[in-house]
């Protein structure tokens, strides 16, 4: 039996708090660098994701695992409607990260937390009270059982939105299964096995060998290469001016989900998705930071 309002989105993913620490560089190995530290922040890849669908106009829930310490990490996706009766609260402390962000670049390593407790009850427990969503946004922040589940649930029934990262080798099984494929360059080779240069004509070339019915490659200021019903068209990236790059492909997928939820065209939902990227870009933070209606 169902008992809500159907989702436009529902995101079946992480949900991390983020420390960041800016410096002008990254440091190499072996070296301490000085920098300075931003407030904790909510983060996650699945949590940033519902973020941007819901401020894109998309009605949006979460289904993700959290622990006692999660309230910063949930305060800004209750702020913009996302529905968040799927989050499971267990005694295991958050997923954390810990950023190092420089103008134009990150680097980030992640303590999974309660993100590795989410498994498939949690996710067969959503369907059973909740109508069937027109996408479902799934990732691999979280165990490859939630993963697969989510495939099961609404594979059939609803339009998959797959991002493989971090990439791992059952992740090959899956990419066939669904209805969008979204990776950077770099997730494009580890897909392929094979290094793939970061330019368009690079992409281009290689866009065909991945499964999927539609896949969409990102290549940062270089913008995405997008394969759909056998063409492959070039979507420029909108300029922006960077402040920090963290969650700019999270921005990019959550608002591509929720233009495809609302029945724009992909090459058209993968633009206003890439407007979502620079406006994150342009601001501090690991999600989008203004409302942005898809039209």
């Amino acid at each position: 039996m169902h008992f809500r309002e159907a989702s436009d989105v529902v995101v079946v993913g992480s949900v991390n708090l983020d420390s960041s620490f800016t410096v002008d560089r990254l440091p190499a190995e072996g070296e301490t660098l000085a920098g300075t530290s931003a407030p904790t922040t909510g983060g996650g890849k699945g949590a940033n994701q519902a973020h941007a669908a819901a401020a894109a106009g998309a009605r949006t829930a979460l289904v993700a695992a959290v622990g006692p310490d999660a309230g910063p990490a949930l305060e800004d996706l209750a702020a913009v409607g996302v529905e968040l009766g799927g989050v499971v609260s267990t005694a295991v402390p958050t997923g954390r990260a810990v950023l190092l962000v420089t103008p134009g670049d990150n680097a980030i390593v992640v303590a999974p937390g309660a993100n590795a407790r989410l498994d498939a009850a949690a996710v067969e427990a959503w369907v059973t009270t909740h109508p069937t969503p027109r996408v479902a946004v799934i990732g691999n922040e979280v165990p490859e059982s939630a993963v697969l589940a989510t495939v099961e649930a609404f594979g059939a029934v609803s339009r998959l939105v797959y991002n493989p990262s971090p990439w791992r080798p059952a992740s090959a099984a899956v990419l066939p299964r669904v209805g969008v494929v979204v990776v950077n360059s770099v997730e494009l080779g580890q897909v392929l096995g094979d290094d793939v240069p970061a330019s368009v004509d690079a992409v281009t070339a290689r866009i065909v060998d991945v499964p999927g019915d539609t896949v969409v490659v990102t290549i940062g200021a270089d913008g995405s290469v997008v394969r759909h019903d056998g063409d492959v068209v070039y979507v420029p990236a909108v300029p922006a001016e960077a402040i920090s790059t963290v969650g700019a492909g999270d921005a990019f997928l959550g608002t591509l989900a929720a233009g495809l939820a609302q029945g724009a065209a992909v090459v058209e939902a993968v633009r206003v998705a890439a407007a979502a990227a620079a406006r994150t870009v342009g601001s501090a933070g690991a999600r989008v930071p203004s409302p942005a209606p898809v039209s």
